[in-house]
């Protein structure tokens, strides 16, 4: 699975929600968690009991595997292209010997600070809240 394929496996108000994707190139595979800007419980009282009511919480990361060919660094190029979650802004963080795996970490809707924003609204209002 590449990342556009897992971005595509995502539901579709994860989809919308994506803020953060961390991907640990573990061999064979990459292990990618990507990071929902959700809050629990959404205030629309029409949405079904398991989005509706409990405690406040956060909506629970996604993991996928993912391939390593191509690259992930082509992987993300190929990502951003689509524009499915904005322009996006990575950094690659190199394995440190015998202390961490290497990293990337990936921001979504990063053009500018006003495309941020909007997103961060957009999201804020799927929630049934008042963007601030």
């Amino acid at each position: 699975m590449t990342l556009l394929d897992a971005v595509q496996s995502l539901g579709i108000v994860e989809s919308a929600a994506v803020s953060w994707i961390n991907i640990r190139p573990v061999e064979p595979r990459g292990v990618a968690l990507f990071t929902i800007a959700l809050m629990l419980p959404f205030a629309d009282p029409d949405l079904p009991a398991e989005f509706t009511s409990g405690y406040a919480r956060f909506w629970p990361d996604q993991i996928r595997l993912l391939d390593r060919e191509p690259s992930i660094e082509e992987q993300i190029i190929e990502l951003e292209g689509t524009g499915l979650l904005g322009e996006l802004d990575s950094v690659y963080l190199a394995a440190v010997e015998g202390e961490a795996h290497a990293l990337w970490i990936i921001e979504t809707h990063a053009g500018s600070p006003e495309e941020r924003s909007d997103w961060v609204r957009s999201v804020i209002a799927m929630e049934g809240r008042i963007p601030f």
